[in-house]
């Protein structure tokens, strides 16, 4: 177990504590909601300009802000402490519940307690519902049988990101195939989850009609017509046999690759400040040998026994929520794959997958080959952290919409404008001591209006050259207002 939590704390220790690292607008538009919430001057529910995507990290974050300064550090720490409890209750469930050793949980478990740079990275991501699903996913799990509180993390689960309905799916059809779904208490208990999830949703809603959508001083009516997450998952699903076949290439192509880290790929690629590069020629086929044995010995095992075990239960969960996860990306997204976020439940179907090969597998040789190709991989996911580690240790990248932050405060700019991604971040690493407002997506209008009334001493920071305007550093300019 300390050897787990220290693996999951190094592989996070650079994204979590250099803010230059992996830190963008979206980001801080989180830490903005934490930082108007600890101040009282704004009671955010989703985030700022959406109906959808529950503040759970801002509220998380705000009394953090109050203790330790309003920083990225602080904002980013609970998702540390998320992370850990999911490692923690992965390693004790594969255990209790699966009945492996140790050793063999944590194998199973090394595709989240190791995951690759540019997977961490999106783990780690302040954004609203990257981590969360997979917390929710492991707690519909283990509150299965208590259905008030299945209920409430589902409902809780569902308004941060429709995600966590692959948990439910697959929790109803591990129910179905022992048929405790079709009793009369397995109607009741799923009914009651129901309802209450249900309560939650509705609960949201009232909350988000009474909150501020854009910021402080705003309501819902600054976002003009209201949505909800029900409505935005309805308008994405896109059910087409071209497009369907398509993505699910792309998903073992690019996505899947990408995901678990095997491809060589520099680590700008999935935005983190760093001259390292992850994966390696060959991982891939490194991994996908170990997870097609792990499929057909399953398989042959099952076919051979021809009953099943109950400690199959909890693994067969993982794998299954992992392959609704995948195939709701391609069905959600029209056979495109592009951002890493929509589908990182496949960590918990490789980590269920491994963990099921690990219960069944009778043969001695096969296990440990199966473990030296997981180890391999392991190697392969854990050497681009130590140089990611040693690289910020010696010599930390700048970090350049910081230095344009020091920039402006040299010169005793307070007010501005800016593109969407420069103008958040410089708010918030400068606790709002520079305010810019976004002149191309706005998610805070009343950054605006504060500008406007500050319209003398304003300025516009842009990335082009501008008429009457001075470079403030290599690509960066400083415009009148």
């Amino acid at each position: 177990m300390a050897l787990v939590v220290l693996l999951v704390i190094a592989r996070s220790i650079v994204l979590v504590f250099w803010p230059q690292s992996y830190f963008d607008s979206d980001q801080a538009i989180m830490g903005l909601m934490g930082k108007h919430l600890s101040e009282l001057r704004a009671f955010p529910v989703f985030m700022y300009g959406q109906t959808y995507m529950l503040g759970v990290e801002a509220w998380l974050a705000a009394p953090l802000f109050l203790v330790l300064g309003v920083s990225v550090m602080s904002l980013k720490l609970p998702l540390l402490a998320m992370s850990l409890a999911i490692a923690v209750l992965l390693l004790r469930t594969l255990e209790q519940e699966a009945g492996l050793r140790p050793a063999h949980a944590a194998a199973a478990s090394v595709f989240f307690i190791l995951s690759p740079p540019g997977t961490a990275a999106q783990l780690l991501e302040a954004s609203g519902g990257n981590l969360e699903p997979l917390l929710y996913v492991i707690l519909i799990w283990l509150t299965r049988r208590r259905p008030a509180w299945c209920g409430f993390v589902f409902g809780l689960g569902f308004v941060t990101r429709e995600f966590a309905l692959y948990g439910l799916f697959a929790l109803l059809a591990i129910e179905a195939s022992d048929r405790s779904l079709f009793t009369r208490e397995g109607i009741r208990r799923r009914l009651t989850t129901l309802r209450i999830a249900a309560e939650v949703w509705l609960v949201v809603q009232v909350l988000y009609y009474n909150s501020s959508a854009a910021g402080p001083g705003t309501t819902v009516a600054a976002l003009g017509t209201p949505s909800n997450n029900l409505l935005n998952l309805a308008e994405r699903i896109c059910v087409s046999p071209s497009t369907f076949l398509t993505g699910i290439g792309r998903i073992a192509s690019i996505h899947w690759p990408q995901l678990f880290g095997t491809p060589s790929l520099p680590l700008l690629h999935y935005g983190i400040n760093s001259h390292e590069r992850e994966g390696m020629r060959g991982a891939g086929i490194i991994l996908a040998v170990a997870m097609v044995l792990a499929v057909v010995r399953i398989a042959s095992r099952l076919l051979k026994e021809r009953r099943w075990d109950r400690q199959y239960d909890f693994c067969a969960y993982l794998a299954l929520t992992g392959i609704l996860s995948a195939l709701g990306y391609v069905v959600g997204r029209c056979g495109t794959v592009g951002l890493m976020r929509y589908d990182l439940l496949s960590i918990l179907g490789a980590v269920g997958l491994s963990a099921w090969f690990l219960r069944t597998e009778r043969s001695r040789t096969l296990a440990a080959f199966w473990l030296v190709l997981i180890g391999t991989w392991s190697l392969v996911s854990a050497v681009p952290h130590g140089r990611l580690l040693a690289e910020y240790l010696q010599h930390p990248p700048v970090g350049p919409k910081i230095l344009i932050a020091q920039e402006l405060q040299a010169r005793g700019i307070r007010y501005g404008t800016a593109d969407y991604w420069n103008a958040y971040y410089i708010t918030f690493v400068t606790r709002e001591r520079i305010l810019l407002a976004s002149y191309d997506y706005v998610r805070i209008p009343s950054y605006m209006q504060t500008v406007s009334e500050h319209a003398n001493e304003a300025v516009r920071v842009s990335r082009k050259p501008c008429e009457g305007g001075q470079p403030l550093m290599a690509g960066v300019y400083l415009c009148p207002q």
